[in-house]
């Protein structure tokens, strides 16, 4: 006899199972619809979700794995023999036939005490199942660069990452480099420019200049002054509205920093915060301005190159740890104040390095003070920002100068005092 709570942990297991295979069956039900074809519907799919909970109970009561073995060489047998005789009128799909194997793995699991990764793998499924119009049409757009900067992000993150090692490569100034956490941030910036290249192909620059700003602020936010700058003295009509995207990307950049910080060194973020606030908020009070006073159009897309080829992968890799050695070379040889030229020299290049290189050396064992490294980012920050906006001063048409002049202006002087105040 069982007692009380093992039959309610038995029949939990047989609840959660049922459930598992009636929500992958009632995906598939509902993506057949009317159509009569159906090769297994929610019953089927519940009822096999029981049978696998059943035979992977068995098998570990009896400690007989070779029960379930046989229920999984049935399983498949029944539909390799399903898959023939519908072969002819529904196409060499398999989708169906492998939704009912994944049912029955999961009944497996349940029974085994992996309820909850069950559960995550029988929602993930039906999920999958339920996207197929969205991910084939996907695909369908995918051009051979797209395809082989997806290929690129996975090889350096599941391929090139586990194999470095995790240790310093050397003395002093470059015992701060590890190579494991170099390409760790290699990813996280790859990640991020790759999520924006993606969300501007899906979206598209057709919906507005200002939405083309945003979204493209993301994969690079001195790609995006550079185009709109030379766009303006083509069409300089339209200054406006290319200072608005260009203002809409700065202010990414500041969230982006923000973002980079927080996920490296929560403590420099908190100090941090208040620098991205000003020039964010600079970004916002002018930005808003300028959208009062521009018109709606639409604009060209804008030309970002692949994010990920693998050659700039290795150039940020070797910046990031040019600038993390200097830095700390420079700290040591001259104080704080080799510290700030070295965050002057990092924003003339590429703010995400020196942030990282920055963040890093905050989170080392005796290495930066937070308020320092804070300070440090934000002298990196407020070069970068001048300098984009030297980019649109010098190349841009009339009215974009006019548009962007005072934008600087603001942005800059309210980094600038939070910079020099006593917090």
């Amino acid at each position: 006899m069982l007692d009380n709570t093992a039959s309610t942990e038995l029949f939990s297991q047989f609840g959660l199972a049922l459930l598992i295979g009636a929500l992958i069956g009632l995906q598939r039900e509902h993506a057949h619809g009317a159509s009569g074809d159906l090769f297994a519907g929610v019953r089927t799919y519940a009822i096999v979700g029981v049978v696998g909970c059943a035979a992977g109970l068995a098998a570990l009561t009896l400690q007989a794995p070779e029960i379930f073995a046989a229920l999984v060489l049935a399983v498949g047998g029944l539909l390799i023999a399903a898959y023939v005789l519908s072969h002819g009128r529904d196409g060499p799909g398999l989708t169906s036939e492998m939704a009912v194997l994944i049912t029955l793995l999961c009944g497996g699991m349940v029974a085994w005490g992996y309820g909850t990764v069950a559960t995550a793998v029988g929602v993930a499924i039906a999920v999958l199942l339920a996207l197929k119009a969205r991910l084939h049409g996907l695909a369908r757009q995918l051009s051979p660069q797209d395809m082989q900067a997806a290929l690129t992000l996975a090889a350096i993150s599941l391929i090139v990452l586990p194999v470095l090692p995790n240790t310093p490569i050397g003395p002093a100034p470059f015992d701060v480099i590890n190579p494991q956490k170099i390409w760790l941030l290699v990813v996280l910036i790859s990640t991020l420019s790759f999520s924006g290249y993606v969300l501007h192909q899906i979206i598209g620059a057709t919906r507005g200049i200002a939405l083309t700003g945003l979204i493209g602020g993301i994969v690079s936010s001195t790609a995006v002054t550079l185009s709109n700058t030379q766009r303006s003295r083509i069409a300089p009509e339209l200054s406006q509205e290319y200072a608005l995207a260009i203002l809409l990307a700065w202010g990414v950049m500041f969230m982006r920093v923000g973002l980079l910080t927080g996920a490296v060194a929560p403590p420099v973020l908190q100090a941090l915060w208040p620098i991205l606030l000003a020039g964010g908020s600079g970004c916002l009070l002018w930005g808003g301005w300028l959208a009062r006073q521009a018109r709606q159009h639409e604009g060209a897309p804008l030309s970002f190159g692949n994010p990920l080829e693998l050659r700039s992968a290795i150039g940020f890799s070797l910046l990031y740890a040019a600038i993390l050695a200097g830095a700390n070379f420079a700290r040591a040889q001259f104080g704080d104040a080799g510290l700030f030229i070295t965050s002057i020299f990092g924003g003339l290049v590429d703010v995400d390095a020196i942030t990282l290189s920055l963040s890093e050396l905050a989170i080392a064992t005796g290495g930066l003070a937070s308020e320092l490294a804070a300070r440090a980012i934000g002298v990196a920050v407020l070069t970068n920002t001048v300098v984009k906006g030297g980019i649109a001063l010098v190349g841009g048409s009339t009215h974009l100068r006019r548009a962007i002049a005072p934008a600087l202006l603001l942005i800059s002087g309210a980094i600038l005092v939070t910079l020099v105040w006593p917090w």
